[in-house]
Formats: C-alpha cells, structure tokens, sequence
C-alpha cells in the first residue's frame, strides 16, 4: 500500500503516519510505503471556518493522488492525505481544529481532531486583523518555527496535545470508514 501525504511540514507527515501504522495493526494492512509531496491547498494560510478547513484537506488530498497516478499506475492501492489546520467559530468563540481528507481515487473520507478554545489575543489577531496563526503563535509563544514542531495545539495545551496528535486523530477519523466498511455500509435491521 502506498500513502501520499500532501505536506511536507514535520507535524502532518509524522501524525499522518501514526495514524497509518496504528490501523495497519489493527486492520492488518501489510506494508505502507510513505511519500510526502508538498501541495497547495487553495485556501487561506489560516482557514476560518469547517468549510476552508475540509475544503483545503480534500483539494490537497485529490491533488496529490492525481499527481501521483501521473507517476505511476502500478503502485496499487493508493491512499492519498490531505490535512489542514485552522480555525472555526462557533457561538461567538474560536476553536482551533485539524481536519484530515483521504481519497483512494474513488472514494473521499473526512475526520477531524475535536477542538480547543484559542485566547481572545490570538483570535483577534487572526479572525479579524486577518493574520496568519502560524506567524501569531510564534510571537504569542515567543518561539520561533511553532507550527513546525509542537503547534499551537502543543503551546495551548502545554504539550498535553501537540499538533502532530491532532493531524493523528484527524486522520484516524478520516480512515476507518475505509477500514470498517463491514459497519459503515451496515443497515438498520427493520423499522424503527
């Protein structure tokens, strides 16, 4: 089996990964070559809403699978992964998320990592100033490079949750409905 991961940024590949060879033990998936492509997601540096952030994951998803097929059309199955990380609103506060898309060149799965409540400092400065949260955290956390290692998952969370496990938990979420097809495609016996 081969996965393309559509980022090339530490945190996604390495929680993309962990998520594959999690349900490669359980499912017994055999072999998983890796390959990291850097893709475009088409949309904001910051998403803002579920919307931009599936959006983003699926364009990178599909991207790098058709990028792929253009290599090779004898890798078998391929898994292609797109994950992005932004922002939402809801009831008047801003959640950070991750969301993660795989495609298998038919069919399209979603997940996402649950959320975390941002501080009004950063949500200003992103939501309405219009700024980028990888550029904001570093100054907020007064590191350099955050999004690269442990995310402002990891800075909000004091490293209880990393931006890798949130891009992990993403993916897991996006991958079972593959995986557990014999209860995704089950049906409610009789009327309810």
């Amino acid at each position: 089996m081969k996965v393309v991961i559509a980022s090339m940024r530490a945190p996604k590949v390495n929680g993309v990964q962990r998520a594959f060879r999690k349900l490669a033990q359980i499912y017994l998936l055999g072999d998983i070559v890796f390959e990291s492509m850097s893709v475009e997601s088409g949309v904001p540096a910051t998403p803002l809403s579920v919307d931009e952030l599936m959006t983003g994951a699926q364009q990178r998803a599909r991207r790098a699978f058709a990028r792929t097929q253009e290599r090779s059309t004898e890798l078998g199955l391929i898994y292609s992964v797109g994950v992005e990380g932004g922002v939402c609103i809801f009831h008047g506060h801003t959640f950070l998320q991750s969301w993660a898309c795989i495609y298998n060149g038919e069919q399209v799965g979603f997940g996402s990592s649950g959320s975390i409540e941002i501080p009004s400092a950063l949500s200003d400065t992103v939501v309405r100033g219009g700024a980028d949260l990888g550029d904001v955290i570093d100054s907020f956390a007064e590191q350099h490079n955050v999004r690269s290692n442990q995310g402002t998952w990891g800075i909000l969370t004091n490293d209880l949750i990393t931006r890798e496990d949130s891009f992990e938990l993403a993916a897991i979420n996006a991958l079972v409905p593959f995986l557990n097809s014999r209860v995704y495609n089950r049906e409610l016996p009789g009327e309810i």
